[in-house]
């Protein structure tokens, strides 16, 4: 038995645990209604029977159970405690029980929201989302008034300007693939002309999920800039991923990936998000040695990403021998392809899928280098430098 989306809500007593309860519910089909920073309400709510409603960080879980700041409740209760309860640690729940809340409180600002959007999917469908794990530690109760809590919380999204768009473009085009460190590096680009930005954001890892984001942060980078900057860059954002460990299918291991890089992306700061979400695959253990091991990790990939946030646009990195060897002409989803090198070269390799050719090297001044790229016919390629710099501009 499980709950009607309208009956499943969010609470949050800070600023920034109620932007995770909006992010949870978007992810979920769940309505920007159900989502409350109004501790009287939380109250009404879980006091009502047919209800479910998530506590989301600490503060809303401490408030819920113990009312430490001692705010006022529809019961008329001293701070120190409640009539409440938190529904068992560790798993799912589906079956509204009145005065009884869910715990999506975690020890970390991700666990947080990993929690609330896995035990609101789990409310809904009795299932925890695909590709994904066991929950988050979550947090014991305390008798803490927790700093910056409130007792009503109202939105912090921005409603007067909407989101920033995704550029795209409709004939060739030419971006810089680059190591990113700092905004810095990001403000370069821009300020250099270049179309897009490609950057490697994670790196492989021997065990699920197989990859893991870069200690730099790059992607959190550039969505920080060009949000702040509202620049007309499109975005390619590379994750690469390990093929999996023995005994695990090839599908499973890609869905485990796209689900990590899913809830990475959520995290980021900003509404600008990547064009094209490309899984790299290589690294550590055996590689595919069929087509169907290759198309069934990007299939894992895609479908991972997908039940983290459906808008995201996966799509996937080859070298030209195993865009043919393994038949990725007929996937249905983007394909970025290695070409090196720019000189003389011309792709070996035309497919219907194929967004964009990824190029190595290019020199500077790097003009000859761009029109190049640009007659092998794909709209969004990259020019990657010697030393992963940002080198000079396309002028």
């Amino acid at each position: 038995m499980t709950v009607s989306p309208n009956h499943v809500y969010l609470y949050a007593a800070t600023p920034g645990d109620l932007l995770k309860c909006e992010a949870a519910a978007d992810v979920c089909g769940i309505s920007q209604s159900n989502c409350t920073g109004n501790f009287q309400t939380a109250w009404r709510l879980v006091s009502t029977g047919g209800n479910i409603v998530i506590a989301v960080g600490g503060a809303a879980l401490y408030a819920l159970y113990y009312n430490p700041c001692d705010w006022a409740n529809p019961a008329g209760q001293q701070g120190g405690h409640t009539p409440f309860q938190t529904y068992a640690h560790g798993q799912g729940v589906a079956t509204a029980q009145t005065n009884s809340f869910v715990n999506a409180g975690g020890v970390s600002a991700l666990d947080s929201l990993t929690l609330a959007v896995m035990l609101a999917y789990y409310a809904i469908h009795g299932v925890f989302p695909k590709g994904y794990g066991a929950l988050p530690r979550q947090e014991i109760p305390q008798q803490v008034c927790v700093s910056g809590a409130q007792p009503n919380v109202t939105s912090t999204k921005v409603t007067t300007t909407p989101p920033a768009k995704q550029p795209t473009v409709s004939a060739p085009s030419v971006g810089v693939y680059a190591s990113i460190s700092t905004t810095a590096d990001v403000q370069k680009a821009i300020s250099q002309g270049w179309a897009g930005i490609g950057v490697t954001t994670a790196l492989g890892t021997p065990k699920t999920p197989y990859t893991a984001t870069l200690a730099t942060k790059a992607d959190a980078k550039v969505a920080q800039v060009l949000e702040s900057s509202q620049a007309n860059l499109w975005w390619l954002s590379f994750w690469t991923v390990s093929w999996p460990a023995a005994g695990e299918s090839f599908h499973q291991a890609g869905v485990d990936a796209g689900a990590y890089a899913g809830r990475q992306i959520a995290a980021y700061p900003g509404t600008r998000r990547p064009n094209y979400v490309v899984l790299d695959p290589e690294g550590y253990n055996t590689p595919a040695t069929t087509a169907q091991q290759f198309q069934d990790f990007i299939a894992g990939w895609a479908a991972g990403l997908k039940s983290i946030n459906s808008s995201l646009q996966a799509a996937f990195y080859c070298n030209q021998s195993q865009y043919t060897t393994f038949h990725l002409a007929s996937v249905n989803l983007p394909a970025f392809v290695a070409i090196a090198p720019i000189e003389g070269n011309q792709p070996e390799v035309k497919g219907g899928n194929i967004k964009g050719y990824i190029a190595y090297y290019a020199t500077c001044p790097v003009s000859a280098d761009i029109t190049h790229v640009k007659g092998w016919g794909a709209l969004y390629n990259t020019v990657q430098f010697r030393d992963s710099g940002i080198d000079c501009g396309p002028a």
